[in-house]
């Protein structure tokens, strides 16, 4: 206390040093939080799976970040051929608790060759891409891939590859530059730079394990 009875406030400069060590602070502890946050969504095996949702309880909400939410939340089962009705997903709920925390968002969690929203999986999307550039047209191509889908799929799909060129270059260019061949059109030469990152086995899952998001993805 000062003489008059007041509290001694700090210099100015001292309380600007303050301020800045807390905004520093703050920024350091909300990306901290952001990264527990973040959740791996695509896996390559089932064992990867069994074993990340065992751990659940020990992990942060990827949408509010409360702890001790996340719960086992069944799964998404669709069919992958005409079939072939299997496990798609598994879902994840954070759920919510008496102090108020848990917003009851319902995550999935899924394999490197599922491609979500989507009835076809990363194989038969390979097979595809891979056959485009010898056959004479898309619908040869969906044709020689023996796919029981409509050919209105294969149009579709297409179009929506031509869409994503931009994200996939960008995502490829931070691992490799892109191969210097002369692939035809554009298209073509997004999916050598694919093979060349990846391999040829079966790229389309490495690439969404790798880059945690769908293949299709727009962004």
């Amino acid at each position: 206390m000062g003489r008059e009875g007041c509290a001694v406030v700090p210099f100015p400069g001292k309380i600007r040093s303050l301020l800045s060590e807390y905004r520093n602070f703050e920024l350091v502890w909300g990306a901290m939080r952001l990264i527990l946050r973040r959740m791996q969504v695509v896996f390559q095996t089932k064992k990867q799976i069994e074993a990340f949702r065992k751990k659940l309880p020990e992990l942060l909400c990827p949408r509010c970040g409360a702890a001790h939410t996340l719960v086992r939340h069944g799964y998404r089962r669709r069919f992958r051929t005409p079939t072939d009705y299997r496990i798609c997903a598994w879902r994840i709920r954070c759920k919510p608790r008496a102090n108020g925390s848990g917003c009851g968002h319902t995550p999935s969690i899924r394999l490197g060759d599922c491609i979500p929203y989507r009835y076809f999986t990363s194989k038969q999307l390979w097979a595809f891409i891979r056959t485009l550039p010898k056959a004479p047209s898309i619908k040869a191509a969906w044709e020689r891939i023996g796919s029981p889908l409509w050919l209105d799929t294969a149009y579709r799909l297409h179009r929506r590859l031509i869409l994503c060129q931009s994200a996939l270059r960008t995502a490829w260019c931070a691992r490799a530059p892109p191969p210097k061949i002369k692939a035809g059109t554009p298209l073509f030469q997004v999916f050598a730079h694919l093979k060349e990152v990846f391999g040829s086995r079966n790229p389309i899952s490495a690439y969404q394990v790798a880059f945690q998001k769908s293949f299709l993805a727009m962004v």
